[in-house]
């Protein structure tokens, strides 16, 4: 009986440090991926705007 639940209390141990190891494995990955981005150089706006193209934004009761 005793070593039946040492068995169980060992494969629980097991399940939770595989949970705990995967966990880890998926916040570094996401660490990665955050710092790739972040080494990417920043996109540059070219374009040419002027006032003219902005537009009132209004309630929708006054578009009418």
């Amino acid at each position: 009986m005793a070593s039946l639940s040492i068995a169980l209390l060992l494969a629980c141990a097991l399940v939770a440090l595989a949970v705990i190891a995967v966990g880890g494995f998926l916040v570094l990955v996401k660490l990665g991926v955050i710092v790739h981005k972040a080494s990417r150089p920043p996109q540059q706006d070219r374009g040419s705007y002027s006032l003219d193209q902005g537009r009132e934004v209004r309630p929708e009761e006054d578009r009418q």
